[in-house]
């Protein structure tokens, strides 16, 4: 199970590494800003929790941008092991199956806290907005499980189906 546990965190960085590089390329593509979700999410939690961000202006800016960026790589590397040990009881799905389920699960893993937090409201995105969120993440499933089964030891694996 240990074993399954780390390449599925393993896989799941390279998940999260396809994500990043799926919404940049989005950025250039179309000119569009990046969001700011992810430092509003560090923001809110920071208030509720009762703590500071320490700084000026400007360095606790930054600080609040990286501790943005770190949380989608927990957030990614989270699902990754969560994968990896549903993998190590017995879960078998095609790298397909698995990719979906693993991007849909990584995309309500992170819009539902920002959602309960009131940061965002997916019902207020619009067709461009959800595009731009459900594409990288299905990225991201599609890395997670590719990865992992490639890393799987005595299986050989195929994009549709499973093989032993």
């Amino acid at each position: 199970m240990f074993g399954s546990i780390l390449r599925g965190i393993a896989a799941g960085a390279a998940g999260t590494t396809a994500l990043n590089a799926t919404t940049y390329l989005d950025m250039a593509v179309r000119g569009r800003p990046s969001s700011s979700t992810p430092e509003q999410t560090v923001e809110k939690m920071a208030k509720t929790a009762g703590a500071d961000i320490p700084g000026d202006e400007e360095t606790r800016q930054s600080r609040v941008s990286g501790l943005g960026a770190l949380m989608g790589m927990l957030s990614g590397t989270t699902i990754g092991a969560a994968y990896g040990a549903a993998r190590g009881l017995g879960w078998r799905p095609s790298v397909l199956v698995g990719s979906v389920v693993t991007g849909l699960g990584a995309m309500v893993g992170s819009a539902a806290p920002m959602t309960a937090m009131k940061v965002t409201d997916p019902r207020e995105w619009g067709v461009e907005g959800w595009v731009s969120d459900a594409v990288p993440h299905l990225a991201y499933g599609l890395v997670t499980a590719a990865t992992y089964a490639a890393t799987e030891p005595r299986r050989r694996w195929s994009f549709t189906r499973v093989t032993r």
